[in-house]
């Protein structure tokens, strides 16, 4: 035997003889958690310019540093048919303001100890930049800038589009954005939340006079709160955001395009040969904007997060897919319950039949009580901390004025969610996921696939015809 094998035996059986000779400790249970404290926002300084823009402020933390959100009301909500052309539009405005090009912007913000960046989301956009507390007054400047004097370069049209089409062939190449722009247009069907993607020559099409055009009838003081929150000068803060704003115009209110009736439950089903995988969507619109918390907590223990029981099952206990999760995609004219998975395509029929097994479960049997405290725990643990810092706190108020809440329903939300019982998991369950209304969206090898979805009777009778 040579001597490396001789060391590697010994060093095996001293281990074995080590392993055999310690004695076997009982783990200890983890302490309970402690009772979940009482929550309250920092105080809030509320005003509305006279041109209709709302401001709120908020002293908050120990670091002198302060974020700064611009909220306006306005996104792919008024794209209309043009889709993207708000995500143009907010690319553009980034590329110059206020005689300034996208360098010098930075290399200002940079000097401020911050980044100034501009999102377009479906209900809202927001310019936001975190500064030094004492450039905040500059800072506000720069956000006013952004908002009311983008200079539109046409030199920059070309870039900007140039990059959402690099986007949108990404895009519209993986499975996932297959996936999710089907599912939205079987749940918003001629609405602009079911319209996820532009075709590639509608984008090339836009012309920067539709963007001005945009610009100008969505950009506005009416449209706009205005975040301030950190360790600032109020008085110097508050001169600052009058100069800023005081002189823009008001504009229109924002729009109100209601969501047509719920469609029904479709079932899609979208070829990709040989693929080792599926991608499913599971859902439904939901009859609230899924703040309720029963309905929350409900959806946080069906697929919410790491333990969950859809998560156990479907990943943990067989295997069949590596990441599901549940999410609720809140929306100002109408939310959306999503359960999405990768699951590999020789199990997606029985996942399938697992993830309406626990929503089944989840209805005719009452959690334990186990489950409820740790859904209680982890809803305050989670929203305690995203209040924690500048941007959480200020993120949370122009989320929730967005979607018509607010200050109430934070300094409630941690009281409601300790008081969460059993049953109020099962009602909610039972409320807004009926079995029998769900629309499922499934991309993969159709021809394994296909037979496998036959055997599932929630879907089956939905299945579209060869």
């Amino acid at each position: 035997m040579t001597p490396n094998l001789t060391l590697a035996r010994t060093l095996l059986l001293s281990a074995a003889a080590l392993a055999l000779a310690t004695p076997a400790f009982a783990r200890e249970a983890p302490p309970a958690a402690a009772p979940a404290r009482p929550f309250a926002l920092p105080p809030l300084t509320e005003f509305t310019l006279a041109n209709g823009m709302k401001v709120t402020m908020a002293q908050h933390g120990a670091v002198p540093k302060v974020t700064i959100v611009a909220s306006v009301r306005t996104g792919n909500i008024d794209d209309g048919a043009n889709v993207w052309l708000a995500d143009l539009t907010g690319g553009l405005m980034q590329k110059g303001a206020g005689g300034r090009d996208a360098s010098q912007l930075a290399e200002l913000a940079a000097g401020m100890g911050g980044t100034l960046g501009l999102s377009t989301g479906l209900d809202s956009s927001s310019a936001m930049i975190d500064v030094l507390a004492e450039s905040a007054p500059a800072a506000i400047g720069l956000v006013a800038d952004l908002l009311q004097h983008p200079d539109f370069e046409a030199g920059e049209l070309d870039k900007v589009r140039a990059d959402l089409l690099r986007n949108l062939m990404v895009a519209k190449s993986t499975p996932g954005s297959v996936a999710s722009e089907a599912y939205s247009a079987a749940l918003y069907p001629g609405h602009p939340y079911g319209r996820l993607f532009p075709a590639p020559e509608q984008l090339s099409g836009y012309t920067l006079d539709q963007v001005k055009a945009f610009h100008a009838a969505n950009f506005g003081a009416a449209r706009t709160h205005l975040y301030i929150v950190g360790q600032f000068d109020p008085a110097a803060v508050r001169a600052a955001v009058e100069k800023a704003f005081g002189g823009w115009a008001s504009g229109a209110a924002p729009s109100s395009l209601p969501v047509p009736a719920d469609p029904g439950p479709k079932v899609l089903l979208i070829d990709r040969p040989g693929a080792p995988q599926s991608t499913v969507l599971i859902g439904k619109r939901v009859a609230r904007q899924g703040y309720d918390l029963d309905f929350r907590a409900a959806s946080t223990l069906l697929g919410g997060y790491f333990s969950s029981r859809i998560t156990r099952n479907i990943r943990e206990d067989k295997g069949y897919t590596y990441s599901p999760s549940a999410s609720l995609s809140q929306r100002v004219q109408g939310t959306s319950w999503t359960e999405d998975a990768d699951i590999a395509s020789e199990s997606t029929g029985p996942a399938i039949t697992e993830i309406f097994k626990e929503i089944r479960r989840m209805q005719d049997t009452l959690p334990t009580d186990a489950e409820v405290q740790g859904i209680r725990n982890y809803m305050n643990g989670t929203f305690v901390l995203g209040l924690s810092s500048r941007d959480g706190l200020a993120g949370s108020l122009a989320n929730l004025d967005v979607q018509g809440l607010g200050v109430d329903y934070l300094n409630g939300y941690v009281g409601k969610a300790s008081a969460l019982k059993a049953a109020d998991f099962q009602a909610a369950a039972k409320r807004e996921l009926p079995v029998g209304g769900f629309s499922v969206v499934v991309v993969g090898p159709l021809e394994s696939v296909r037979p496998q979805l036959e055997k599932v009777a929630e879907i089956a009778p939905k299945l579209p015809k060869k």
